[in-house]
């Protein structure tokens, strides 16, 4: 039925059902020269001269000619009975037949009758009492027998136009039995940015460049100028243009060789999606396929797929490809020079390549804006502005950026990538290329000192989200290792899942950030770990300890919760931990082996106080294969909330960072694996967590390499390239805040000389006062844990008088240096271990003979210290800001 309708428009809008009448008239008016009629009107235009007249008119025009009133006669004779014609009514009299129907209906009805009996009274009508050159009145017989060569040109012109309704009809016929035109095409695989721009593509499966673009996408100009200059009768055919194909076949017969093609839009389309060769049978089969795919898209859609199919030099198709190839553009920000010139590639694309044949190019270009303003399309104006535009057409290299996001992406997320299917315009990924290239930038600065066979990776996500927004594989992709994408690569991570350890401790109530902690080698069996500084510190609270990421407390909270539990807990946590192998105090160390995307996930979820979230590339776009039947929604809490809250207060302690980096709300820990093989860094805020890594990708050592002085202050730098500041939000109300005993972090008791408040867990931490303060026989005592005891045992002195501070000095008034602030503390009359605290806080510890420094910011400060004796002295002391503005000093080392 929908083919029916199809021809029975096609009649009524006259394409071959009247076309040879009309054409035949034209030219027989033509040859005839006939004069304008005061009965009809203008001869060389009937239709018109019919219509310009009301019927009253026509009636008594015909009627004031001899023979009018029995329709015969020198003026007229009717050589077909009217009768029989769908035009006359019951009455065989021309005039009383005319006269009982409307002028416009007259006219429809004879110019839309198919019939050569209507065609005959109109050629008739037409050539009726028109005075000739010698100004009488010629019969049809005489007009025959003097232009014998337009009555041949009349019927040339009958017989093409039949032949061509009958293809037309034959091809629609034919239509309903062939299968649908296959509209695919291989397209090129697209990364696009969080912006939708392109940032990574590689070739078809054709080996071309394809990236389609819809119709709205291409712009105003490129669509218009490709009607105009292609098929500019596109929208009116029903996929064979019936003119151009009888123009095309009179040019070539006439010149004796192929000088004129007759293929449409929709014709060249089909070709486009059925290549093969150029023969006549391809070519009948084009025809009847066009007519086809009209039947099956629409115009608009034809026209999209047209231009996204269109080759345009090289291995480039589509305008998609063309305006990035050439003009670094999108299709829609194309001006109107630069689109004629994409079009002008369609006529030859091998010998209109603006980067090749740039004069040719600009000469087709200027032509097609010439003839755009000649028909009106353009106005002049805008066609001397276009043609004076210089030609800056070059074929640049296909964006490549980010190519190992780009290629997980890809592998993890699989398409059928042709036109037409599921995401053939491209895989839209969460990435900021703003935020990528910044982070390139600082992963080479931090590498800057090393050598080349050093590489560095990283990868920023948003922590509400999980979404990727910056990937590095590799910093160094020139470089021996630089295609190994380092940021899939499982490596040691050195003190980076200390925190997780710490959470779970905190967690079930074993330990406050405030509780003492022995960072010694004893009572540890002869295996205990040695700091980075290879230094033991004594007594130290759990916030110290994670703070300076000291090995030996790490490994005694690790035993605290037994090998199991620890086990659990990083499982838990997301990190790919054999649960058959006895990895000892080393797992808290860096003994098993992590993904830089494990530990993300892992200080993303730290970041977010607890909940779990994967990490993708997008809304729907996985970087692991694995992941795609996982809900990306669903939620799991890792961590408990308000021991997730201790940690990262902890972690973004102002202090940790050098001078002059403090602050900007960030939390962030370092971790060196064994020998020196990895530096890690995991900084976060509320708003974005990244994992920075630097290492030899094959595993070999570089003692220079330690994750704070590596990475640290490229971290900081990056988040604030980003403006991502942003503070971790109050407590929760499951963390509360007490009272407690500076050196033991219990609640104070009555024998502790000094208070300070301090976090932990409602109804997890324990409630019972410090026990390291006791009296015994009428004197204050500490009573030391046996392996801290040992560590500090004192040597006796005989006569020893009560210690006092002697730097700073009680009430001293100290300036600040440009180089800022370090003071040596120095006591005297103190015996053996001395305990150092600033304003209540634990700073320091020295043997005899050991004079410790301390860095102090501006403001009033409380130094104490305790000896072996349990001895106490004070030192208050004033710190003043400097005149001259301060310089950020030599990082300090730490792991």
């Amino acid at each position: 039925m929908k083919y029916i309708i199809y021809v029975i428009k096609y009649i009524q809008t006259s394409l071959f059902g009247r076309l040879g009448w009309l054409l035949a008239a034209q030219v027989s008016l033509k040859g005839s020269k006939v004069s304008p009629s005061p009965g009809l009107g203008p001869g060389s235009d009937l239709v018109s001269s019919f219509s310009s007249r009301p019927g009253s008119d026509l009636v008594s025009s015909l009627s004031s000619r001899p023979g009018s009133d029995t329709g015969s006669g020198p003026g007229f004779r009717p050589s077909v009975d009217l009768s029989s014609s769908p035009c006359s009514g019951p009455s065989p009299d021309l005039v009383a037949s005319l006269s009982s129907r409307p002028s416009s209906n007259l006219v429809s009805c004879l110019s839309s009758d198919p019939s050569p009996k209507t065609g005959h009274l109109l050629l008739k009508a037409a050539s009726f009492g028109s005075p000739l050159d010698d100004d009488s009145n010629v019969s049809p017989k005489s007009f025959k027998s003097r232009f014998p060569f337009f009555k041949f040109v009349r019927g040339l012109l009958k017989l093409g136009a039949y032949a061509l309704g009958l293809l037309i009809l034959l091809g629609l016929g034919l239509g309903l039995f062939i299968e649908p035109v296959k509209v695919f095409a291989p397209v090129s695989p697209t990364v696009l940015d969080a912006n939708g721009r392109i940032l990574y593509s590689t070739l078809a499966a054709d080996g071309q460049w394809l990236w389609p673009v819809s119709l709205g996408e291409m712009g105003y100009w490129a669509p218009k100028i490709a009607v105009a200059a292609e098929d500019k009768r596109f929208y009116a055919h029903l996929g064979v243009d019936p003119l151009a194909l009888i123009r095309a076949t009179w040019q070539n017969l006439t010149a004796l060789k192929i000088v004129s093609g007759a293929s449409t839009i929709t014709a060249q389309t089909v070709r486009l999606l059925n290549p093969g060769p150029r023969t006549l049978t391809r070519k009948i089969d084009e025809f009847v396929k066009a007519l086809k795919l009209e039947s099956e898209l629409s115009k608009d859609q034809i026209l999209e797929l047209y231009l996204n199919l269109a080759p345009f030099g090289g291995n480039i198709k589509g305008v998609g490809a063309a305006s990035y190839a050439y003009f670094q553009k999108k299709p829609a920000d194309l001006s109107l020079a630069e689109s004629a010139t994409l079009i002008a590639i369609l006529k030859n694309p091998s010998l209109y390549r603006p980067d090749r044949q740039p004069e040719l190019a600009k000469g087709r270009r200027d032509l097609i804006l010439t003839r755009l303003a000649k028909k009106g399309v353009i106005a002049l104006a805008e066609k001397d502005l276009a043609v004076k535009e210089p030609l800056t057409a070059t074929r640049k290299a296909i964006p490549k950026a980010a190519p190992h996001f780009a290629e997980l992406v890809l592998k993890a997320n699989p398409r059928d990538w042709l036109l037409g299917g599921p995401d053939y315009q491209g895989l839209a990924t969460s990435l900021n290329l703003a935020f990528q290239k910044k982070l390139e930038f600082r992963l080479n600065q931090a590498l800057a000192p090393y050598p080349e066979r050093i590489a560095g990776a990283g990868a920023l996500i948003e922590v509400a989200t999980g979404r990727i927004v910056a990937y590095v594989g590799n910093a160094r992709p020139l470089g021996p290792e630089g295609s190994v994408d380092c940021v899939k690569g499982r490596r040691s991570p050195g003190s980076t899942l200390k925190p997780f350890v710490y959470l779970e401790a905190l967690a079930k109530g074993l330990l406050a950030p405030a509780s003492l902690l022995a960072d010694t080698p004893l009572g540890l069996d002869g295996q205990a770990p040695r700091n980075f500084d290879r230094r033991y510190r004594g007594p130290v609270s759990v916030q110290k300890a994670l703070a300076d990421s000291l090995n030996a407390p790490a490994v005694r909270v690790t035993r605290l919760l037994g090998p199991e539990t620890t086990k659990d807990v990083l499982s838990r946590a997301g990190f790919l931990v054999a649960s058959d192998r006895d990895y000892g105090d080393s797992l808290v160390l860096g003994g098993s082996e992590v993904s830089l995307f494990e530990l993300l996930r892992a200080y993303a979820a730290l970041a977010r106080g607890g909940p779990d979230r994967q990490i993708t590339a997008g809304a729907a776009v996985f970087i692991d294969p694995n992941e795609q039947q996982k809900s990306t929604d669903a939620l799991t809490d890792l961590f408990e909330p308000g021991a997730s809250w201790l940690i990262n207060q902890i972690l973004s302690q102002p202090n940790r960072w050098p001078y002059g980096l403090a602050g900007d709300g960030l939390a962030f820990k370092t971790g060196t694996s064994p020998g020196n093989r990895d530096a890690w860094l995991a900084i976060y805020n509320p708003t974005y967590a990244a994992v920075l890594w630097l290492g030899d990708p094959s595993g070999a050592r570089y003692p220079d390499l330690s994750g704070f002085n590596a990475l640290a202050a490229a971290g900081v730098l990056y988040f604030r390239d980003l403006g991502a500041k942003a503070s971790f939000p109050p407590a929760p109300p499951a963390v509360e805040t007490y009272l407690a005993c500076p050196l033991s972090g219990e609640p104070k008791g009555p024998f502790c000389p000094e208070g300070i408040w301090a976090y932990r867990l409602k109804d997890k931490a324990k409630t019972r006062p410090c026990p390291l303060h006791v009296r015994q026989n009428g004197a204050m005592k500490i009573n030391w844990p046996q392996d801290l005891a040992l560590f500090m045992s004192p040597s006796a002195v005989s006569g020893a008088k009560s210690p006092t501070i002697v730097s700073p000095a009680p009430g001293s008034v100290i300036w600040g240096t440009a180089s800022g602030l370090s003071l040596p503390l120095k006591s005297e009359g103190a015996v053996g271990v001395v305990y150092w605290f600033l304003d209540g806080e634990f700073v320091a510890v020295a043997g005899p003979g050991r004079v410790p420094t301390l860095p102090l910011t501006p403001g009033r400060r409380r130094l104490s210290l305790v000896d072996s004796r349990d001895r106490v002295a004070y030192s208050e002391f004033t710190v003043l800001r400097p005149k001259v503005k301060t310089l950020v000093p030599i990082l300090k080392s730490s792991s």
